[in-house]
């Protein structure tokens, strides 16, 4: 084989490995430890949980939540553009699907990269500043890091930080009636089966105003 030849070809393989790398998205575990910034105290603090872990798998991803309610899990999928909220209360065990009509952001949040940088759990994370109105009118503002080295996989959709080119490593999230702040503390590559990302048997479908009347129904009792 001619040495020029066989050099622009090893050439060209490096360069498509490579890009390869740099596009592929994250697969595997990230756990992340969780603070409250309102500073939550008493018996109420002590059951809100202190860390989450999340599987996550090209566009899909899933974590859940343990409340003084009962236990909640997401499971976010960027391919259909879906949530899917799975609720394991006294009452029963229900399941919400919201689907892409849904999910409808009048206002467009408006990402201003940032200087700061940090290396969590590993690796190095670049910031932006994220500005959004709430219902109110009021201009929110926050700041994410993340990590481009994981890739940019598509489940931030329903989120303010849908602009975001990485994953977030360091980020609020606000929901559920709890503000929270989250700092990844270890990410764990590897494979995650796809029947992760199914409702489990035993999930009821409703809706949320359903499952408001339930719960109003059997605080009645």
């Amino acid at each position: 084989m001619n040495r020029t030849f066989f050099l622009t070809f090893i050439l060209a393989i490096g360069i498509a490995l490579t890009s390869f790398a740099q596009n592929k998205n994250f697969t595997g575990t990230i756990n992340y430890k969780i603070i409250y910034p309102g500073g939550a105290t008493g018996p109420l603090a002590a059951a809100l949980p202190q860390s989450i872990s999340m599987q996550i798998a090209g566009n899909k991803c899933k974590f859940e939540l343990t409340l003084p309610n009962g236990k909640q899990t997401f499971i976010v999928n960027g391919d259909e553009v879906s949530l899917t909220r799975l609720m394991d209360f006294a009452e029963g065990k229900y399941f919400i699907k919201k689907t892409k009509e849904e999910f409808e952001q009048k206002e467009v949040p408006i990402i201003v990269p940032a200087k700061e940088t940090k290396t969590i759990a590993g690796y190095k994370c670049k910031s932006s500043e994220i500005n959004v109105k709430d219902r109110a009118g009021k201009l929110q503002k926050s700041v994410v890091f993340y990590s481009e080295e994981l890739g940019t996989n598509n489940i931030y959709f329903n989120t303010v930080a849908k602009g975001i080119k990485g994953i977030l490593l360091d980020f609020d999230y606000s929901g559920l009636g709890a503000g929270m702040h989250l700092t990844a503390t270890e990410v764990i590559p590897g494979r995650v089966s796809n029947k992760v990302f199914e409702i489990p048997a035993g999930y009821t479908e409703t809706t949320e105003a359903k499952l408001q009347q339930l719960r109003q129904a059997n605080k009645s009792k």
